[in-house]
């Protein structure tokens, strides 16, 4: 037979294999998963506000609401083998014998002091210590967790409240209220809690607080007292809040996970979030294993 007359057909019989398509050939487009968001503009759209003049005053609101707890229900942190994140160096809550006035006022605080200072979120839009840092002093008693913060923040911009307020200059403590039992948890649970703390804008928005977190139990916790005032630096804030806001029995050496944080906006009449300073650098809004550690001193 003529070898011509065999190779012929052979070659186009593989010419035609390979014209076909053959499934899974191609390799499928790489699919990128976004970057997530570890501040509270993951969770909420800005929105926008009316433009509020803010006069140099002192304000004060309390939430008069009180939460029904029994004692039997609530949780006590205790020291042990998980008992220090090992973000930054613990914060150390002084127990007070006599409780602060709640106005802004921080002539009655003697405690030590803790910086705010660890850029958390926006560092391209932070322009140093001047634009937003500050100290803070923490208390307790068997009532409550108190705090006051002296915050410098060279222009204030508050125009939102409620669950929006992060979207101006404000605070807000992250708390682990059963840091034992969920030490490795990278996600949140029902004992991890986010509270806001917004001086307002010392005139037609009164100080506020707000729960994110827990999400069942989002909203204005009961028995919150905030208070502020406008400095020539820029402003102070106190707040005292019920141990009952996280659930918990307080006792000397108690420990749990902690962090707070200041946000920062320089755009006059708008809401935004541009940067965020913590109390640890570590900090991020999901994962409590990245937040610092509380102790209830003597």
């Amino acid at each position: 037979m003529n070898t011509r007359a065999i190779v012929f057909p052979l070659v186009v019989v593989m010419a035609a294999a390979l014209a076909c398509t053959l499934p899974g050939a191609a390799p499928p487009t790489p699919f990128a998963f976004p970057t997530p968001n570890q501040t509270l503009t993951a969770i909420f759209a800005p929105t926008a506000g009316a433009t509020v003049a803010a006069p140099t005053a002192a304000a004060t609101s309390t939430i008069a609401v009180t939460a029904i707890v029994t004692s039997a229900s609530l949780p006590t942190s205790t020291s042990g083998a998980l008992s220090s994140r090992p973000n930054g160096s613990p914060v150390a809550a002084a127990h007070l014998s006599t409780p602060p006035t709640i106005d802004g006022d921080l002539a009655d605080w003697a405690t030590a002091t803790y910086s705010v200072s660890q850029v958390t979120y926006g560092a391209a839009r932070w322009s140093g210590l001047n634009d937003a840092s500050g100290v803070f002093y923490i208390g307790w008693d068997s009532s409550a967790l108190y705090i006051a913060a002296r915050v410098t923040d060279d222009q204030y911009v508050q125009i939102s409240s409620g669950h929006d307020m992060y979207l101006g200059d404000s605070l807000e403590i992250q708390l682990d209220a059963n840091l034992a039992s969920d030490f490795y948890t990278v996600s949140l649970s029902s004992d991890d809690y986010q509270i806001g703390l917004s001086a307002g804008n010392f005139g037609s928005i009164s100080p506020q607080a707000y729960r994110w977190y827990p999400s069942d139990k989002a909203g204005v916790p009961s028995g919150v007292t905030v208070g502020g005032k406008s400095t020539t630096s820029g402003y102070t804030l106190e707040a005292k809040i019920p141990w009952t806001v996280f659930g918990v029995t307080p006792a000397e050496g108690s420990r749990y996970g902690f962090t707070l944080s200041v946000s920062d906006n320089d755009s006059a009449g708008a809401a935004a979030q541009q940067s965020m300073v913590s109390s640890v650098s570590t900090r991020e809004l999901f994962d409590p294993t990245s937040w610092g550690t509380l102790v209830l001193g003597e």
